[in-house]
């Protein structure tokens, strides 16, 4: 019987050490190639989505405008709580939330109702996108908003180079420390009560909110979002906890509008101009005023750019320098 023997070819071996490691130093100089490359398709990605939101955003503002005659006083609303005891007699179930209030007590974000009675108003305040002239609470959202959790709220400072900002006797600045950027002197965004020649807060649910801080949705990327120092870094307050600055308003003076400046009541600005950029305004130009801009892209992805949405239904990208020089009401094309 003849026996065949199976031989390994002289010329067959297996890999040795040193292939190995070539072979694994190839894969991982691929992979740093590849890996940025990749996590730039998904941001891009992620601010087509915003800019998908922004035009949502546009549209619903533009069907506010013909229903009311006016731009919204706030996007989506405020975060809101029940009001307790329920009412019997009709009133509005819910109530802005106050810094008083317990963080279990906020209503989520999807289930928010902004139908609180505004100050001397008659009616139920009902003056905000969400819930009709736009109805998913996802478009208000941004996928680099870190935050996920539809019950968390935060106050908002108005932003450093806003008017309200800019005519204060201590303007506020940002400093750097250890690489870090902190406000100081920020001024927060507050109920406003009848004050001269302040205009009138259309929101004010009744006297007690007078100079309390209004509190919004942290997960709420159009009205409000993370303030950026002028290298694009996240800004944060002396607890080392992010700081958050209001995007939209309609009315950034408060002011009673172009009247005489001799009265202290006029809308100019620092520079001795009129500031014609805000949408409290008849015909505001559409390709300076700004509606609102999301800095999430580059607080999280460092993406550099900052979404902003013009007058114009435009939705442009700024570099971070000239978002920090010129938002919310100095834009130039």
């Amino acid at each position: 019987m003849e026996i065949s023997i199976i031989r390994r070819d002289r010329f067959s071996k297996a890999f040795t050490m040193i292939e190995l490691l070539t072979v694994i130093a190839i894969i991982a100089i691929l992979a740093a190639i590849l890996f940025p490359v990749f996590a730039a398709i998904r941001e891009q990605t992620r601010q087509t989505n915003t800019i998908s939101n922004l035009h949502a955003i546009y549209t619903g503002s533009r069907l506010f405008y013909e229903d009311e005659g006016r731009y919204p006083s706030s996007l989506f609303g405020y975060g809101v709580v029940p009001v307790n005891p329920v009412p019997v007699d009709g009133s509005p179930l819910y109530r802005p939330a106050l810094s008083t209030d317990s963080a279990q007590s906020i209503v989520a974000m999807n289930d928010a109702r902004e139908n609180f009675k505004s100050a001397g108003a008659q009616t139920v305040n009902n003056g905000y996108l969400y819930g009709e002239q736009v109805k998913d609470y996802i478009t208000f959202l941004c996928a680099d908003n870190t935050v996920k959790d539809k019950q968390a709220v935060t106050q908002v400072y108005y932003p450093v180079h806003s008017p309200i900002s800019l005519a204060q006797a201590t303007r506020p600045s940002i400093s750097h420390s250890n690489g870090e950027a902190f406000l100081d002197n920020g001024i927060l965004v507050t109920w406003q009560g009848t004050n001269g020649c302040l205009t009138p807060d259309p929101d004010l649910p009744d006297a007690s909110y007078a100079s309390k801080p209004k509190l919004f949705y942290l997960m709420d990327s159009m009205d409000i979002g993370p303030m950026l120092d002028d290298y694009g870094a996240p800004v944060k307050d002396s607890s080392g906890n992010r700081v958050y600055e209001l995007h939209y308003a309609a009315d950034w003076t408060h002011k009673s509008g172009l009247v005489t400046p001799d009265n202290g009541c006029s809308d100019l600005g620092v520079n001795g101009k009129p500031i014609l950029t805000q949408l409290k305004y008849k015909n505001p130009p559409t390709d300076r005023t700004v509606i609102t801009y999301v800095t999430h892209h580059a607080a999280t992805a460092g993406s550099g750019k900052v979404l902003t949405l013009l007058l114009s239904g435009s939705a442009i990208k700024l570099d971070i320098k000239k978002a920090f020089d010129q938002l919310p009401a100095d834009f130039q094309p």
